[in-house]
């Protein structure tokens, strides 16, 4: 299992001490300074190769290199790199980021994805960290942009600077949950737009939460290139399955 070593020291201690951490996997109390997640969690759902060489799932055979999504769809980034499969326990940890307020959670998550990333770093020449986007509205409604806050993480574990302005939302959007892929798209299409420019920056990753159908990831890749990006990749906490 990938543990996250206590590095935060005496302040991580005392923190502990008047504010206990909970486990980000089973939400219990934490002992003092033991870490991120309780030492029995030692099987959680890692994506496993064979994977699909662009978006990361898991795919059913080694011959196969695309899952089925991107065997039908060209993508407007290079290569994803998803740390877990969409599945319990790791799924209702999420879900509880983003609806019940479990943001101390990332910084788990954030660690996980940013050792994932790290083999690449220099290999692809990645130089900035951004996020998906959320509506300002629902982001007063949750308190934080979970992705934000995963990439703020991700980008202080690799070194990188992160630029959470690259892409705004501007356009309050119906759940991407109830809707199929096509509506999908275009509900993504007409929300997001480039926000700041960055042109020093040519090769950004680019974090969410979850990676389901591909299109808010394949939409925001498509935007930071129109934006001046040459690469763009992608890292979640969770992906769906492939096959």
């Amino acid at each position: 299992m990938k543990r996250c070593a206590d590095k935060f020291g005496f302040g991580r201690l005392l923190t502990d001490l008047l504010y206990p951490r909970r486990c980000a996997i089973c939400d219990e109390v934490l002992p003092m300074g033991e870490g991120l997640i309780c030492r029995g969690h030692n099987s959680l759902p890692y994506v496993k190769i064979p994977s699909c060489m662009v978006c990361g799932k898991e795919v059913d055979s080694e011959e196969r290199e695309l899952c089925l999504d991107c065997e039908k769809h060209s993508r407007n980034f290079e290569r994803g790199f998803p740390v877990f499969n969409y599945v319990e326990p790791v799924k209702a940890s999420v879900l509880a980021i983003k609806y019940h307020n479990k943001k101390e959670y990332c910084d788990f998550y954030g660690a996980q994805m940013a050792e994932k990333v790290r083999p690449y770093v220099r290999r692809y020449g990645i130089d900035a960290v951004t996020c998906v986007p959320l509506h300002r509205k629902k982001q007063r409604q949750r308190g934080y942009n979970q992705a934000a806050v995963l990439a703020k993480v991700v980008a202080d574990e690799l070194g990188l600077p992160f630029c959470e302005d690259m892409l705004v939302r501007r356009k309050y959007t119906t759940p991407q949950k109830k809707l199929d892929n096509l509506e999908r798209a275009n509900n993504i299409k007409t929300s997001m737009d480039i926000g700041r420019l960055y042109p020093e920056y040519r090769n950004i990753l680019l974090v969410d939460d979850i990676y389901t159908t591909g299109v808010t990831i394949d939409v925001c890749a498509g935007l930071l290139k129109k934006a001046g990006a040459r690469h763009v990749y992608y890292s979640s906490v969770c992906v769906g399955k492939g096959c």
